[in-house]
């Protein structure tokens, strides 16, 4: 009985004008998605060139520096550090263009006066990492990306115009009374009507997706492996629960309503509040919450700090001793071991009020998050995004990586240095480590390993809204008038 009920509600559907927009609409946004990032001129191919580039001459400096010596190596660093390009952007864009997609390496070199001899020492700081600032005013921010999340959302509305009418249309109608003088539960007539819903939206939706994913493969810029069909089967299911929540919150209007048309007005609201409101109202409040400093005050703090260290390892410039008038050397261990000390304060200060700004950023992004995620269609939004490995959580996720490897490389350099019986073993200078070549292979390389962590807590919640929009909608069904 409940396919019975099923089937009709497939076919009734299927006979509506909603239904032909949509199986238009569907397809043509899919076929649009694919084109774009398939044979767009930013797509995934350009954006691994660009990759493909950055990593050769990165790679080309390492073996420069490492080939010269074990010094100039650990001064000069691993270099300019890129994110990998995520294959799955035409799913979940999540907003790239504003997100620095590298982390530059800053150096910083000058010339000292050598005390009583008066030889230059031409002196290079250690290297620190330098965050790029995000990319507010791209002309990104002013075009929808019609990606999966966006097509989505667009799914969403629709599921209110089929869903709106379901129980109400047929009260008024008279035929819902009719179908329950049958030996048929409240609880069946509602699984029946929402597997009808769910199988109707389904379809078009499966067939967009089909014809996308064949239009990008034909296109040759993404190659698919089996991990990645697992990646699409995972979105693909973050659709149906989508869907399924939208179902259940229709049906539970439809059954809260004598009329038709109040449950479409409801709805209506439900999902602008959804879809717009919560999400920016939320967002606003946490940036009013806890403001994060500009750039010119965290730079200001900055230079305030190292103008200190400055003021205390040369107090004045015309001083003909300071701590720092003698040129470090293998042969003057005292003074580049002073050296060390200002280089070692220099990259600690600068380091902590990168990492700190950094960080304080990431965490207001985090509790904004981890608020908008009181609508489903966030949870489906950021869901999508953990699984495409795009979006802000990436790069936070990209960060965490590269202070990682920041320590695994001056781990390196400290291990090598050790090696070398003739070295002086003083830590950041270059003349105080060994001064001979290193293996270029040897030198750990930083290899991005994408992170799935942060698609448990949205799709956790997915299913949790699905449970009480059932819930909602089951009792809501049971205590609602037949006539």
């Amino acid at each position: 009985m409940i396919w019975h009920i099923a089937k009709k509600e497939i076919y009734h559907n299927l006979m509506t004008l909603r239904f032909v927009l949509m199986i238009i609409l569907l397809p043509v946004l899919m076929v649009a998605n694919a084109l774009i990032y398939g044979f767009g001129d930013g797509g995934y191919r350009k954006e691994v060139d660009v990759y493909n580039r950055a990593m050769e001459r990165r790679l080309s400096r390492v073996k420069d520096d490492a080939k010269e010596n074990l010094g100039r190596l650990a001064m000069r660093g691993p270099g300019e550090i890129h994110r990998l390009p995520s294959r799955f952007k035409f799913c979940a864009d999540g907003a790239d263009a504003l997100i620095p997609n590298s982390i530059p390496i800053a150096e910083r070199s000058g010339a000292a006066r050598g005390g009583a001899v008066g030889e230059a020492y031409n002196w290079r700081e250690v290297w620190t990492l330098e965050y790029l600032p995000s990319n507010h005013g791209s002309d990104a921010t002013t075009r929808i990306k019609i990606d999966w999340v966006f097509i989505g959302i667009f799914m969403s509305f629709f599921v209110i115009l089929f869903t709106f009418d379901a129980i109400a249309g047929e009260r008024a109608q008279g035929t819902l009374s009719l179908m329950m003088s049958n030996q048929i539960s409240r609880g069946q007539v509602l699984l029946a009507k929402y597997l009808g819903a769910f199988f109707t939206l389904m379809l078009p939706l499966v067939i967009g997706i089909l014809m996308n994913l064949l239009i990008i493969y034909l296109s040759g810029s993404i190659a698919f492996n089996s991990e990645d069909c697992l990646r699409i089967l995972g979105m693909i299911g973050l659709f149906a629960l989508h869907i399924s929540i939208f179902i259940f919150l229709g049906l539970f209007f439809s059954s809260r309503v004598s009329n038709a048309i109040t449950g479409l007005v409801w709805l209506l609201l439900t999902w602008v509040c959804l879809a717009l409101i919560f999400p920016s109202l939320i967002g606003l409040f946490v940036g009013t919450l806890d403001p994060i400093p500009s750039i010119e005050i965290v730079s200001s703090r900055k230079r305030a700090q190292l103008a200190n260290i400055e003021d205390e390892f040369r107090p004045m410039e015309l001083l003909e001793v300071t701590k720092l008038s003698e040129a470090p050397s293998p042969d003057n261990p005292s003074a580049t071991r002073r050296w060390a000390t200002y280089f070692t304060r220099r990259y600690e200060t600068k380091t902590h009020i990168a990492d700190e700004h950094v960080d304080q950023q990431l965490r207001q992004v985090k509790l904004a998050r981890e608020l908008t995620q009181i609508s489903p269609i966030v949870c489906f939004q950021y869901a999508m995004e953990g699984l495409a490995n795009t979006g802000i959580v990436s790069y936070m996720d990209f960060v965490k990586q590269v202070r990682r490897y920041r320590q695994t490389f001056i781990d390196f350099i400290k291990t090598e240095d050790r090696d070398d019986p003739e070295s002086l073993h003083i830590y950041p200078v270059r003349e105080g480590l060994s001064q001979k070549p290193v293996d270029p292979n040897a030198v750990p390389r930083f290899e991005e390993r994408p992170s799935y962590q942060s698609v448990i807590l949205p799709v956790g919640l997915l299913i949790l809204f699905n449970i009480l929009f059932f819930t909602a909608a089951q009792l809501s069904f049971l205590k609602c008038d037949l006539k």
